[in-house]
């Protein structure tokens, strides 16, 4: 996935460095990759850590470190995000940071000459890629799949980090995994993974419409339909089936079950149960908020 184990006494001053260990790739606190760092800057996130045998090491704050499992590696700042991604930044100048697969174009493609294809892409059977297509590092795409004009995967997504007055960004180091007979309309747009041991996800059978965002690290899952100018925050995790209605926005981190329905323009902000119907802004389960409005309604003729 990325280089050999490091130790943190690589990157870190001794003064900064509770206990050394060990570590193989950057991630989350839920990280399913072992001898994972993550970053804990709140108690919550350290007892997940703790909880995760695959997290390794960690960067916390100075006032919470003592209560790290001692099998961890430690490592204290005052910023524990920021720290995280200056190491993050500093991996990303070296090669082989990232992602490792195998790289190729599968057989009875047609590729549209205007398109982009990276050489460090795998493209599956069958593919049809429309014109100007860009598909960038660390983009793998299943059999049978149809790419429209414009979309683009891969790209970099939102990011960044404060440092004083001055604004970061941070650049992207994981990938995309598009499954099989998936449909990506036009100009589209899925951004990367921002580490190389999660990938943003795209399930088999899904069709994502005209300028809909996927972020970062989003899950969409099997037989989903995601209908045009939507916008699936980072992280934000869809289960198989899910129907998204035009213009819609799903917030970062956000779970919405199985087979559920998310309504013409609505702002979800909260975790939507499988088989359920939410509509609005903020988004409430649909019968309940049609009850509202036809009340409102009714109000208002009185």
């Amino acid at each position: 996935m990325m280089r050999d184990t490091m130790k943190l006494s690589d990157y870190f001053s001794d003064r900064d460095i509770v206990i050394d260990k060990k570590f193989s790739t950057l991630g989350y606190v839920d990280s399913n990759i072992n001898d994972t760092l993550a970053y804990c800057d709140t108690l919550v996130y350290l007892e997940k850590a703790n909880a995760n045998e695959n997290i390794r090491c960690l960067i916390t704050r100075p006032d919470i470190a003592d209560k790290a499992l001692s099998d961890k590696g430690v490592v204290v700042s005052v910023s524990p995000r920021n720290a995280f991604y200056r190491l993050h930044l500093l991996l990303l100048e070296e090669k082989n940071y990232g992602l490792q697969f195998e790289y190729g174009i599968g057989e009875n493609c047609s590729i549209h000459p205007s398109a982009s294809v990276s050489k460090r892409a795998k493209i599956g059977n069958n593919v049809t890629i429309a014109e100007k297509v860009i598909i960038k590092d660390g983009v793998s795409v299943g059999d049978n799949t149809f790419i429209d004009a414009g979309a683009v995967i891969g790209c970099e997504g939102l990011l960044f980090m404060k440092d004083g007055e001055n604004v970061i960004f941070i650049r992207h180091a994981g990938g995309v995994r598009i499954g099989k007979n998936v449909t990506l309309l036009s100009q589209a747009t899925i951004v990367r993974s921002v580490h190389p041991g999660f990938l943003t996800v795209i399930g088999d059978n899904s069709i994502i419409g005209i300028s809909s965002n996927i972020g970062h690290d989003a899950q969409i899952g099997k037989n989903c339909l995601i209908s045009s100018n939507c916008v699936i925050a980072r992280r934000a995790k869809l289960g198989d089936g899910v129907w998204v209605g035009p213009s819609a926005t799903i917030r970062e981190q956000a779970s919405i079950g199985p087979n559920s329905q998310i309504k013409l323009g609505s702002v979800v902000i909260e975790d939507v149960k499988a088989n359920e119907s939410v509509s609005g802004n903020f988004a409430l389960n649909h019968p309940m908020h049609l009850r509202h409005y036809v009340k409102k309604k009714l109000d208002s003729h009185k």
